[in-house]
């Protein structure tokens, strides 16, 4: 059964667009220095098929997501890209962090 909703990380449940996983497929073969429109598509196919078999209709999280992706770049052999992603994600994770810190910042000096 087709995954239809995703659970983004503020829990807002959205539609899902397969599109985003071949852009982000893409963006981290970009980053590894091969960038290639066929493996991600083929690659990000790969990543719905197991994204079906895991969920059965279920939603899955952004972050249930991206570890599919991650472990789809490895099982394909794509270690240079598979470690991009990592990257990528670990970075974002980190300005995430550090907007939250923000936002706390600006409310303890707003009280």
């Amino acid at each position: 059964m087709p995954i239809n909703k995703i659970q983004k990380r503020n829990g807002a449940v959205v539609d899902f667009d397969p599109a985003k996983i071949q852009a982000a497929i893409f963006e981290a073969l970009e980053a590894a220095g091969a960038p290639d429109s066929i493996a991600a598509g083929m690659l990000a196919q790969e990543v719905l098929v197991a994204l079906e078999e895991m969920f059965h209709g279920s939603v899955p999280t952004v972050e249930q997501i991206q570890d599919v992706v991650e472990r789809t770049l490895i099982s394909f052999d794509y270690a240079p890209a598979a470690k991009a992603y990592i990257l990528y994600r670990k970075q974002h994770e980190q300005i995430r962090t550090q907007k939250s810190v923000v936002v706390e910042v600006e409310k303890t000096i707003s009280e």
